[in-house]
């Protein structure tokens, strides 16, 4: 008993009595009183039936409250915070929507954060965000990009346009129409690309940065825009509207996921991951 109390740290006739009460709540004795050894001078004590299997059931339950405080342990040291990621504002939002589930089921502990930026790589270099959703790969310095799920780039018009009745759209179609577009024009892909190259004269330019209010304002006027195909097909006002490939083979891209070099947090290649995986269909 003396032995018992100097490792509990505790005195020994405070041990004792709470054996004592122990035993009185059980309704058992737990311990068998021996007498006293020779050598020792000392109360010798050993476990009854009913002890040694009180003994058995609570090491069995200390185990599995060790477990147990393990478990919250590695629950509290894993990787918390939030996660901000840009988007172009054309992205397609659903499927982003399907990639942050599955990332927020490995990593409850991180809170995500995603919205539409004009310039989601801007918002990246300057560390407003950790991760952007970009149509475009250009060289930036420290910079690197995964690709997505490709997509294409469609001229977008009211069904009763008279491009309408194209089978594909060319710069030269462009001559002379309104465009109604997301960016400025002179940042545009579509000026970079098309206007400027080809000397092309649109009769007047409006921006909107909703993908939802460019479909809405082109279904109910006689202008033209370029959006990806997947969000002008699952536009509300898709009956409404003619969906153009831009030249014969049409214009493909990819999305990107662009992160810093220098962030080399697992929690933004996993968010990473799950981006490839649930961008793509």
């Amino acid at each position: 008993m003396t032995a018992a109390a100097d490792a509990l740290a505790v005195s020994q006739p405070a041990l004792s009595k709470q054996l004592t009460q122990l035993e009185e709540m059980l309704g058992t004795p737990l311990f068998e009183r021996t007498g006293k050894s020779s050598s020792t001078g000392q109360t010798t004590m050993r476990l009854t039936r009913a002890g040694r299997a009180f003994e058995q059931r609570a090491r069995s339950l200390l185990e599995e409250f060790q477990a147990f405080e393990a478990t919250l342990n590695a629950q509290a040291g894993s990787a918390s915070g939030r996660l901000r990621i840009a988007t172009d504002v054309i992205h397609n939002d659903v499927s982003l929507a399907r990639a942050m589930r599955a990332f927020a089921g490995d990593h409850p502990g991180i809170e995500l954060d995603a919205g539409p930026e004009v310039d989601p790589l801007d918002a990246l270099t300057a560390e407003k965000v950790d991760v952007a959703i970009v149509g475009e790969a250009p060289t930036l310095p420290g910079v690197a990009y995964t690709r997505l799920e490709a997509d294409e780039l469609v001229a977008v018009m009211g069904a009763d346009h008279c491009l309408a009745t194209k089978l594909h759209i060319v710069p030269a179609d462009l001559e002379a129409q309104e465009i109604i577009y997301h960016l400025e024009l002179e940042r545009s892909i579509l000026h970079r690309r098309y206007l400027k190259p080809e000397g092309i004269r649109i009769a007047g330019f409006h921006r909107i940065e909703s993908p939802a209010g460019i479909l809405a304002a082109v279904a109910d006027s006689n202008a033209v825009s370029l959006l990806p195909r997947r969000v002008a097909a699952a536009s509300p006002q898709a009956a409404l509207l003619a969906l153009r490939p831009i030249g014969e083979e049409g214009y493909w891209f990819h999305w990107h996921a662009a992160r810093r070099r220098n962030d080399s947090r697992a929690e933004i290649a996993g968010l990473i991951a799950h981006l490839a995986a649930g961008l793509v269909g």
